[in-house]
């Protein structure tokens, strides 16, 4: 598996792990603290670093708002939305 490989199933595993959180959350288990924290994984295999706040919000936000979507009914979808999420970080990395 490649590099890039890598970082973009990262960040599909968040994606589906911000989902299951929002998804506990939402019947009233209180759940945050299930967070595997791979954005910080996914940042530094990247090439970003933690001073980047304003970045790592955006990315955290965007994931929060793909996980209230339907797109883990479809697997290229979802691999679409990783994808295109890894793009815009390795962008922000050059």
């Amino acid at each position: 598996m490649q590099h890039e490989d890598i970082i973009i199933t990262l960040i599909k595993d968040h994606l589906v792990n911000t989902h299951l959180i929002h998804g506990l959350n939402a019947l009233g288990w209180h759940s945050d603290d299930y967070h595997l924290h791979l954005s910080d994984t996914i940042f530094k295999l990247v090439g970003l670093n933690d001073e980047q706040e304003e970045l790592f919000e955006a990315y955290l936000d965007w994931c929060n708002r793909m996980a209230e979507k339907d797109i883990f009914q479809d697997e290229g979808q979802l691999h679409r939305y990783a994808t295109e999420i890894y793009s815009v970080l390795k962008k922000d990395a050059e």
